[in-house]
This record gives structure tokens, sequence and C-alpha cells, in this order.
């Protein structure tokens, strides 16, 4: 097998490579995360009227078509919504073909996401492979939570996870991929950022082509902090980014200046006035207990 060949057939990214002539279009390679997408052998794939497949896809293999998005029926007939990425490939003069490199990409854990979004707010969410890696994180919470310059994506989900609840997710992963069913559950994270948080989390199994689930994607609906006895700036931070609240946002609803915003979301300010923290505290649908224990009259 030559280089390409084992580079393509490795990539994440489920791709086609497929030609044309003026009489028949036929796909000439797919690698394995196509075959998993679909549910067919390469055979099958190629034994398919290729006519069919241009006009199912928006395929056309002589113009580049960006995010183009189709429905793909796998072999067990479930529909999958797909994008479709295809680039045209340098033409073949000795036959005639021309040849186009089509990259597919699985919108079904995004729906399933944007769906929970569409029922109660989602804080944190993203896309996790069998291996626990992160795949995909799309996290409003970023700066507070994390190191400005870790990625998760390079990450596994266990890193985030305490000791003492690793065998309770990985029971809870198992049952989703099995079962194929959503499942929720409370779990602890490790130290973050020096503060260990309670997080709300949903799994859903992402099914391919053959029924199985190889990843999952996940949501966080709440989280908050294990220990009570921490910043009121860092509980100032939690609370506005539960509630989507940037310090302008804020600023403008409230009245306060921006500037003490700041200072009391980076701790220069211990103890506000009354009146300045009934204000944020209302606007972010607290009591000024949960953020402040003392406040100045």
């Amino acid at each position: 097998m030559s280089i390409y060949s084992q580079v393509f057939q490795l990539l994440h990214q489920p791709m086609l490579i497929m030609s044309q002539n003026e009489l028949d279009v036929r796909i000439v390679d797919a690698n394995q995360a196509f075959l998993r997408l679909s549910g067919y052998t390469l055979e099958e794939l190629q034994s398919k009227n290729g006519r069919y497949l241009l006009q199912k896809y928006n395929i056309d293999t002589t113009i580049q078509v960006v995010k183009s998005e189709v429905i793909l029926q796998t072999k067990l007939n479930q529909q999958i919504s797909v994008r479709v990425d295809q680039q045209p490939l340098p033409a073949c003069p000795e036959d005639g073909c021309t040849c186009s490199f089509v990259i597919f990409e699985n919108l079904t854990p995004y729906k399933w996401i944007e769906q929970q979004a569409e029922k109660n707010k989602v804080l944190i969410s993203g896309i996790v492979d069998r291996q626990q890696h992160i795949r995909f994180l799309r996290d409003s919470l970023a700066p507070l939570l994390f190191e400005p310059d870790q990625k998760m994506q390079n990450e596994t989900l266990m890193q985030f996870i305490d000791d003492s609840e690793h065998v309770k997710i990985m029971k809870i992963i198992q049952e989703t991929y099995l079962l194929k069913k959503e499942r929720s559950l409370t779990l602890k994270t490790s130290k973050l950022s020096g503060i260990e948080l309670e997080l709300s989390v949903t799994f859903a199994p992402i099914v391919d082509g053959f029924g199985e689930a190889h990843e999952f994607a996940f949501v966080i609906w709440d989280l908050k902090p294990v220990d009570d006895q921490i910043d009121a700036s860092l509980k100032l931070r939690i609370w506005m980014a539960k509630r989507d609240m940037t310090a302008g946002h804020l600023s403008t609803v409230t009245g306060i200046s921006i500037q003490t915003i700041s200072k009391l979301r980076n701790g220069k300010i211990v103890k506000p006035q009354r009146l300045t923290a009934e204000l944020i505290a209302s606007e972010l649908q607290v009591d000024v207990q949960e953020i402040w224990s003392e406040v100045r009259k």
C-alpha cells in the first residue's frame, strides 16, 4: 500500500475520490471513515450508479463545492445530515477523466447539541471519541476554567474529571454506547485553575452506518463550585458566564461603570457597596449572598 493510501485510510474525516468522464461517474476510493459513516463496503459503493451519487450529494467533479449540506442514507436506511466539501483534482489527460476529492462531515452531533440548547441553557458542549479524546469543544467558560494556553481538543476527557469519578463516568459511557441512549449524571471535576466544580452532564451516542457508536456528544447544563469558600470575584465570573453576561453588557444594564465591574471580577474590589452588589445580583438573578458574603453600606 502506498504512503498516500495509508494516510488516506487513516484520516478521521470521511472521504471519497470520484472520477467522471462523458460516459460514466464512479467512486475510485473511499476511506475507512466514510465506510463506517455509510455502512457500505468499498465494493458496494463502487457498484452504485455514479450519476445518482452526483445528483444526491450535489457533486460536480469539475468545480469546487464548499460546505453544501445534504442527507446521506446509510445501508441501514438511517438518514444522516452531512456537510460536503468537494475539491476538483488535476485532470487525467490519458483517460479524459476529471476527478474530485470529496470530504464529508457528519453533522449529527452538532445538530444534537443545537437541539439541547433549544431545550435549556447549555454552558459547555463537545464531541469525544471512544478513547475519550476531545475532538470538538464549544466552551464559553474556557477563559474562566482553563489556562489560556491549554487546548482541550488535544486532551482526554478523563484529565478534567476527578479521579474518584472515573469508574462512574466509564460505566455511563459504556452504557451509552451499548444501549445507544442518552445518559445524564453529575460529576466532579479535577481542580481546574484552582477550583473543583460539580457538573450536570448529558451524553449522547453518535451512531454510524453500521449501527455502532464510535463517539459521543455531550452538553454541560450547569456547574457550581464544590467548595463555597472561594473568592467572590470567581463566583461573580461563574454567574456572569452562566448568564451569558459580558462586563460591557452588565455595565450597560446596571449603570455601573465597566471599570468597577472589571475590578470586582479581578478581585481588586473585595467588598462592593450594597447598591452595586444588589444591582449586579438582580441582573444575574441570584441573591447577593450567592456572590458576596459582605458588602459595604
